[in-house]
């Protein structure tokens, strides 16, 4: 079965809410007419509100957070995955998402068995955020003071 996603698909107003128009990207354009000839007349469709992902590279949301986590396990003497596990999971509370099987069932961890959040690549700029707020609080609360780099 063919399926594929728009990520922030651009809509062509046509001037009535009843009526909804996409333009398909040349990269998606040979799914989107397999699709199309299996069921010309009906598709099943998801809309949903464009999430801005977290940015990566130098001066990122990614090397803010990721460079709390070297400067938190320098101070404790914890390693990097479990400082950064702590902290994904305090950023639970705020709607940081679970990691989920295709199926959509939550994935365990197998150390302790609780939920296990997504990976860093699919969070949203918000959630990042979420995750640097609660690196700023696990450092407030261990004395620890952090470097804006």
């Amino acid at each position: 079965m063919t399926k594929f996603k728009l990520p922030n698909a651009k809509r062509i107003p046509t001037g009535t809410l009843e009526i909804v128009s996409f333009q398909i990207p040349r990269i998606y354009q040979a799914e989107y007419r397999e699709l199309v000839l299996k069921s010309p007349d009906q598709l099943d469709l998801e809309l949903s509100i464009h999430k801005k992902m977290r940015s990566t590279g130098p001066y990122s949301q990614g090397n803010h957070f990721n460079g709390h986590v070297q400067q938190i396990c320098a101070e404790t003497g914890n390693e990097f995955n479990d400082v950064k596990l702590y902290i994904k999971r305090q950023a639970i509370k705020h709607g940081l998402r679970f990691a989920t099987k295709d199926s959509g069932e939550i994935v365990y961890s197998l150390i302790d068995l609780e939920p296990l959040p997504i990976s860093e690549s699919l969070m949203t700029s918000e959630e990042c955020g979420w995750c640097i707020e609660e690196a700023h609080i696990l450092a407030a609360d261990l004395g620890i003071i952090l470097h804006e780099e």
